[in-house]
């Protein structure tokens, strides 16, 4: 009788290991294998549409894989320029429209669970720029969000993180557009984001200044000239933001680590391209301006946007001479939309 008990306890509690070991390899394979979701993220800048499709891990919001990553010219900021108002034209809201119902239809055979994009500088100037984004929330289903400087700047700093690598206690980011750059690094537990207004339309405003001309941007600007160069970076200087002492003191360290983040079509790359490496100082991006000022545009064909190189080149100089940047590393991003697509601020919670 007392082995049939034993015997009975023995294999109860054989029967509850062998439970407990498949509840715990149900639990850990269930824990350990992320489920991997799709999301569409759009970057809606001052000259054109940047997205980026991904799959991501929710659980630890990184990305796992992009699949699609693009940039699609609406140049908005020169469609206000042109029509003298701060606000969009018909004929350009109907091209945003358009290009992304076409992206929507395009890339649905990646299936994303959701679209969500921001909006920067141009469309926070223009008046009816929340008007138009109501419109693409009405008829596509996707919200876009205008946000602030000091929001692009975080999200900047989130993406730079993502494609650089480096530890956010050293990383400077450095995110430059067509009507505006940020420069957001960590003090202590905050963000400090440095706002300039700088951007590639108000340094072709200065050079069509210096050159007695109105700006045109039907017709492609001749070349930048050294001497014009020279001009550019004195006359833009005085346009730059102020750094608090925190800041410059977190420049200075040797450990910080400057990121440039962009596609083939922002500075960094411009730089990238004519100076012949990633990582340059801002003494070797100003010998790239020398031999590359005056050049055609047949001459700069190594460049993604020949017209725009040396200019380009010479509001990145600026701003690095003008804020005490000595070297930065460029890392490919397509705008903010790797930051955006793991930010869960802007993402429907999973339920």
């Amino acid at each position: 009788m007392r082995k049939n008990k034993s015997l009975v306890k023995n294999s109860a509690l054989v029967i509850s290991a062998i439970l407990a070991i498949g509840g715990f390899v149900s639990w850990n394979s269930h824990h350990s294998t992320p489920k991997i979701i799709t999301r569409a993220a759009v970057d809606v800048g001052s000259g054109g549409l940047k997205v980026t499709v991904a799959k991501i891990d929710p659980l630890s919001q990184k990305i796992h894989k992009i699949v699609y990553s693009k940039e699609h010219s609406v140049p908005l900021k020169r469609d206000m320029q042109v029509g003298g108002k701060s606000k969009f034209s018909k004929e350009i809201r109907a091209t945003a429209l358009t290009t992304l119902a076409n992206l929507q239809a395009e890339l649905a055979p990646h299936k994303p669970e959701e679209w969500t994009g921001i909006a920067t500088a141009a469309s926070r100037q223009a008046k009816n720029g929340q008007k138009m984004y109501d419109q693409i929330e009405k008829e596509l289903g996707m919200r876009i969000s205008i946000i602030s400087q000091q929001e692009e700047g975080r999200l900047g700093f989130t993406t730079a993180a993502a494609v650089s690598g480096v530890p956010q206690e050293q990383l400077i980011s450095f995110d430059s557009g067509s009507g505006s750059f940020q420069l957001t690094t960590k003090i202590g537990d905050e963000l400090e984001v440095i706002e300039g207004e700088l951007g590639h339309i108000p340094s072709l405003e200065v050079l069509m200044n210096i050159r007695g001309k109105t700006l045109d941007f039907s017709t492609p600007p001749e070349p930048v000239t050294l001497e014009e160069a020279k001009i550019l970076v004195e006359e833009m200087r005085s346009k730059l933001p102020s750094l608090s002492e925190a800041f410059r003191e977190k420049l200075k360290n040797p450990k910080t680590v400057v990121v440039g983040i962009g596609n083939e079509n922002f500075i960094f790359a411009m730089g990238a391209t004519a100076v012949g490496k990633n990582t340059y100082t801002k003494q070797e991006l100003w010998t790239a301006i020398e031999q590359h000022a005056g050049k055609s545009a047949a001459e700069m064909h190594k460049f993604s946007k020949p017209h725009e190189s040396v200019l380009g080149m010479v509001l990145l100089y600026t701003i690095m001479d003008g804020l005490e940047i000595d070297q930065l590393t460029y890392s490919y991003a397509n705008g903010s939309c790797e930051g955006l697509l793991v930010d869960t601020n802007y993402w429907t919670p999973k339920k």
